[in-house]
């Protein structure tokens, strides 16, 4: 029992290391099963109104913080120990000032990173009134080697990282929003939980060497690729919504042929293809795991017309939804 509670009280103290934002927590719930230790804390009020969750077992440290804070703080931040550190900014913004550099970093909503991390200090800023959410995962030399990381990508043995802001982050893409979703919206606990959260890992440090090649491939400019994928996720967010080119291209500021032309060289599919796919997609979910009738989820993907829908579900699936339904 005494070596139980002296490995939980050197979990909690990881936590209070890993989070600058420890001090503004007080803890609500805590759970440790199978090695993996998952904490869930609430934001103190003098500071804010959300909450924090942190997950720990064998290198990995994940946490989900969304949280609206009540004005403006600037964290310090001091990291002792080498790690990978692995972040997604799903809503809100922070300005990154580290130590002994001349640029502030501007990390922003639907942008990630994912750097190797050698004795960083600095500070953090967060802007009072804004929602912040972030999924942050930091994997440590237990996890790299156990994983071969450091053995396939160099890039995990530098002892500087490029912090420019022209490297510093990337836009997300769908793959990617769709393991947040699961990682946000998941309840397993104990074993079960780590299985999932190593493979949802490794899932993204994939997707993210995936961007890495194909964008320093791609001679499109930073700037232009980054409001390509705000269009794929205006697009996602609601597929209900018919979106013209024309109404797409005005919200990003760019001309009607060049959004035409980059999203299909970026995303390999033009915008119309995206969107049908997206939305039979979501059809045959919701055929799958839900009882609404057919009119229903004609509406809910963005036809108004249940025929129209029907057509459109055949052409791509080659049968109707109602056999669609039937035969899943």
């Amino acid at each position: 029992m005494d070596k139980k509670r002296r490995r939980t009280e050197s979990l909690e103290k990881e936590v209070a290391h890993r989070s600058p934002l420890a001090y503004m927590l007080k803890p609500t719930a805590k759970y440790e099963h199978c090695g993996i230790l998952s904490e869930k804390f609430n934001f103190l009020e003098d500071f804010g109104t959300g909450y924090y969750e942190y997950h720990s077992f064998d290198g990995l440290y994940i946490s989900i913080c969304d949280v609206t804070f009540t004005k403006d703080h600037i964290v310090k931040i001091d990291l002792l120990s080498n790690i990978l550190e692995l972040s997604f900014l799903i809503e809100g913004e922070q300005i990154i000032t580290i130590d002994h550099t001349d640029d502030d970093l501007v990390y922003e909503s639907q942008e990630s990173y994912m750097m190797y991390l050698a004795k960083v200090s600095g500070t953090i800023t967060y802007h009072q009134r804004k929602r912040f959410k972030k999924v942050k995962i930091q994997m440590d030399q237990t996890f790299i080697k156990k994983h071969k990381l450091d053995e396939e990508y160099l890039v995990f043995n530098q002892d500087t990282v490029d912090r420019s802001q022209q490297h510093f982050t990337k836009p997300q893409d769908t793959k990617t929003q769709e393991i947040l979703s699961e990682l946000l919206l998941d309840t397993r606990k104990g074993l079960l939980k780590r299985l999932f959260l190593e493979s949802r890992t490794l899932a993204l440090i994939g997707l993210q060497l995936e961007d890495t090649n194909a964008l320093s491939a791609n001679t499109t400019t930073d700037q232009l690729i980054k409001k390509l994928y705000t269009i794929q996720g205006i697009i996602s967010s609601d597929i209900s919504i018919q979106h013209s080119i024309q109404e797409l291209s005005r919200q990003v500021g760019l001309n009607d042929f060049l959004v035409k032309k980059e999203f299909k060289h970026v995303f390999g599919t033009t915008i119309f293809e995206y969107t049908m796919q997206l939305r039979i997609a979501t059809a045959q979910r919701l055929l799958i795991h839900s009882q609404k009738p057919i009119y229903e989820i004609s509406e809910a993907v963005g036809y108004k017309n249940a025929t129209h829908f029907t057509a459109a579900f055949k052409k791509a699936e080659g049968m109707t939804p109602k056999q669609y339904r039937k035969m899943m």
